[in-house]
């Protein structure tokens, strides 16, 4: 599978929220139309959290070695971004660039 991004990102962001801080994720963001995913038909599966009401994004994992790639907004989530895994973009390419941390565990459900 492959992601692809129209530029380098500005920031990236460490989340402190409970699924973020298990799947040990670091996050970058583009519109998702700027955005191309290739993968086979059955190379991601994805996972939306069952205890937010109503569910606000999907979590997508790639089905071969289960690395979490990036996530979509779905339903009627009020976002014009989308999240991709910072972690598995290539060390040099992001050496230097903003982190910054965001309080996701202090966010009301």
């Amino acid at each position: 599978m492959r992601i692809t991004t129209p530029d380098l990102p500005a920031y990236l962001t460490v989340c402190n929220c409970s699924i973020c801080t298990k799947l040990a994720t670091r996050w970058v963001y583009f519109a998702p139309d700027e955005v191309e995913i290739d993968a086979p038909q059955d190379g991601l599966s994805s996972y939306v959290r069952s205890d937010i009401e109503p569910p606000c994004l999907a979590l997508w994992r790639c089905a071969r070695c289960g690395c979490v790639t990036h996530w979509l907004p779905i339903g009627d989530t009020p976002t014009d971004r989308m999240g991709i895994n910072a972690n598995l973009l290539d060390p040099a390419a992001i050496e230097g660039i903003e982190v910054r941390r965001v309080d996701g565990r202090s966010w009301p459900l």
